[in-house]
Formats: C-alpha cells, sequence, structure tokens
C-alpha cells in the first residue's frame, strides 16, 4: 500500500483506505496520479502497473517521473502531455492516444485534484480501446480498399473512365485562371490483331505493361486513366516546361517501347494520338471532344502518329 493510503493509523480509516485501493486495484483500467510540476508518480493501480509499468508493486516504480514508466524510452516531458490543458474548474479532459510502451490504444479521463498535502496532481482513468480501434482501422482500410476498387482498372491499375473524369474535371478547377489544360487520347494501333492472333490473355499482358507505363506520368498536375478496352487518357497541366506536343512525344515514344512476353513471344504495339489544349475555363467536355476528332484524324491518316486539335 502506498504510504499516502497509510497516513492515517485509525483503524477505520485504515479498513476503509484497504478498501479503496482494493477497489482501484480490481478495476481493468489505468489508473494513476502525477505531480503536475515534476510529473513524479504518486499511484498507480496494479492494472497500470502490470500492463503498463511491466512491474508487481508501486515500490518498483517509487520516484519515478510518469512518463518515465508509462512510455518507452521517454526522458522528458511528453509533447503530448495534457497538464497545460486540463480544466482548472476541475472538469474531465477526455482524449484519446496510442501507448508507446505497449502500443495499445487508451480512452484517458484526466482532472485536476488536490492531493492529500495540497499540491496539484493529474488524476487519469484510462480504458483501453485497441479493440475498437483496430475494428476501426479495419474499416477504414475496407472504405479504402471499395473506393481503389471503385476508381481504379483492375489491369492496369490506372483510373477507370468515372474516375478519371472526376479527377480530370478537379485538376482544371484547381489551377490557375490563366493556366492551359492539356488532354490527350491515345488508341493503341491494331490491338484487336493481337488478341486474335494470341488470344485475351495476351491482349492483357500487353494492356497490362502499357497501363504501368502511363502510371509513371501520373503524378502532380497530370491524371492518367483507362477509358476502355485499348484506349487510354491523359490530362496535364501545360506549361512552357511541358508543352502538349513535346509531351505527346515523350508518351507516344514510351509506349510504342513498351514490350511485353508473353510465353515465348514478345508484345508490342505503336499508338495513335490525340492532342487538345485549352484554358481552364472551358468545360472538360468540350476539351475531350477535340483530342477525340484530333485521334480520329491521326487514325484516318494511317495511324502510329500524333494530331493536335
Amino acid at each position: 500500500m502506498p504510504v499516502f493510503l497509510r497516513k492515517l493509523m485509525i483503524p477505520s480509516a485504515v479498513t476503509e483506505i484497504s478498501d479503496l485501493q482494493h477497489i482501484l486495484d480490481s478495476l481493468d483500467a489505468v489508473v494513476y496520479v502525477s505531480d503536475v510540476e515534476t510529473h513524479e508518480l504518486l499511484f498507480m493501480n496494479k492494472y497500470a502497473l502490470k500492463n503498463i509499468g511491466g512491474v508487481n508493486q508501486f515500490d518498483d516504480v517509487k520516484g519515478k517521473r510518469c512518463f518515465e514508466v508509462l512510455q518507452k524510452g521517454q526522458k522528458k516531458p511528453c509533447d503530448f502531455c495534457t497538464n497545460p490543458l486540463l480544466p482548472k474548474s476541475g472538469d474531465t479532459y477526455l482524449w484519446e492516444f496510442k501507448n508507446t510502451r505497449n502500443n495499445c490504444w487508451y480512452q484517458c479521463r484526466d482532472r485536476l485534484i488536490r492531493w492529500h498535502d495540497g499540491r496539484q496532481v493529474r488524476l487519469e482513468v484510462a480504458a483501453d480501446i485497441t479493440e475498437r480501434k483496430t475494428v476501426e482501422e479495419e474499416l477504414r482500410e475496407a472504405q479504402r480498399e471499395l473506393k481503389v476498387l471503385a476508381e481504379v482498372d483492375s489491369l492496369t491499375q490506372l483510373y477507370n473512365r468515372r474516375a478519371f473524369f472526376m479527377y480530370a474535371d478537379k485538376l482544371r478547377k484547381s489551377l490557375p485562371n490563366s493556366s492551359s489544360l492539356g488532354l490527350m487520347i491515345l488508341d493503341l494501333d491494331y490491338f484487336k490483331d493481337i488478341n486474335d492472333s494470341y488470344g485475351h490473355e495476351a491482349g492483357d499482358t500487353l494492356l497490362a505493361a502499357i497501363g504501368q507505363k502511363l502510371l509513371s506520368f501520373s503524378g502532380d498536375g497530370t491524371v492518367v486513366g483507362r477509358m476502355g478496352g485499348e484506349e487510354f487518357a491523359i490530362a496535364f497541366h501545360e506549361t512552357q516546361k511541358r508543352e502538349k506536343e513535346d509531351f505527346a512525344n515523350l508518351v507516344y515514344k514510351a509506349v510504342s517501347n513498351v514490350k511485353a512476353l508473353y510465353f515465348k513471344d514478345t508484345l508490342q504495339c505503336t499508338t495513335s494520338i490525340g492532342v487538345s489544349s485549352q484554358p481552364v475555363s472551358t468545360p472538360l467536355r468540350n476539351i475531350m471532344r477535340q483530342a477525340d476528332d484530333a485521334l480520329y484524324r491521326a487514325k484516318s491518316a494511317g495511324r502510329s502518329q500524333i494530331k493536335m486539335s
């Protein structure tokens, strides 16, 4: 029993204190008291001693500061210490954190109280909420996976058609009013011949390889998507350093140089590209239509080339 609980030697009082100690030690929750100024630990119940402190009795941590016992490798007050945040009125401050010593999540109820010697201390009662946090994280992960499934083409890992339009329009609206949005549509040349000659599995192998190459162009200011079949689209912020014609040539060479190994065969194809660039005030569907018209001209002119709108 800590010294402060033995300060009264009146038998009835000792019994009451003993009962209080028993109640606190029977809780499946962390209960501890620390000095607000010095951070000295003044009390820990058995649950806290065992599950966080890693000891069996308070004498094993007596004289230590709370952050030394409650946190792993902590040599100074924690950055997340709630002492400055505790209401002076004595109201409870509710918060959650992940303990660095046992990696468990706790919901903490902290409040300022007066100790028997008059000094101000922090009383914390913390319940283990690790199971709840695990379920929450699993739910968030499931939501992230559902979002990916809803937005990403599983074969190429590029945005699907719906997601491409959504993010391309977000890009357009995010650019300065003086900017231009470039958009190119790519159609793989004679891709049907690959499917007819080698089978659809072979075609998928090449599509996946080209998708990975196009994915390397995605990033800030660029949105890449698979529009369906062997057609792809890239929306981009056109700048002096990335002029639409130069960028289209870079993409053309990258796609045309992709080689996919399918058993003993090496698959490869060229692409036709239509490009448009308009002020960001232009609706996305209009820019898309112009790029599509340019693609039609590229294919009509013999394929394996780039046409500008």
